[in-house]
């Protein structure tokens, strides 16, 4: 519609997907051919981790993963320091990977 074309002063940073969302909930929220069902699930499921915070993130993600697993969590609340920790993201995963494989996993917040 209108606002999700930049009518209305809809902002358009709303329509790009949060580092917290999967892949999987933004497709069923921008599928116009998606279950209603399936979207709003969606939707819950993205609001519900939006509010996680970076312990309860790596909580949630230890249980799924098992104890074995490593967590490292990155948060960045300011907008400026995204890019210093994307980059440091970016710096430190291959060395992690190399060294723990499959055993490290990362928890990025405000990227």
């Amino acid at each position: 519609g209108g606002a999700s074309d930049g009518e209305f002063g809809f902002p358009t940073a709303a329509l790009k997907k949060p580092s917290y969302a999967t892949e999987d909930q933004w497709s069923r929220l921008a599928s116009k051919d998606a279950p209603v069902e399936d979207s709003a699930e969606a939707a819950v499921d993205v609001v519900v981790r939006a509010m996680e915070s970076p312990p309860e993130a790596a909580h949630r993600l230890r249980s799924s993963m098992g104890n074995e697993t490593t967590v490292v969590c990155i948060v960045s609340e300011a907008e400026d320091g995204a890019a210093d920790s994307e980059a440091l993201v970016k710096a430190i995963a291959p060395q992690l990977d190399a060294q723990m494989g499959s055993r490290s996993a990362f928890v990025t917040r405000g990227m």
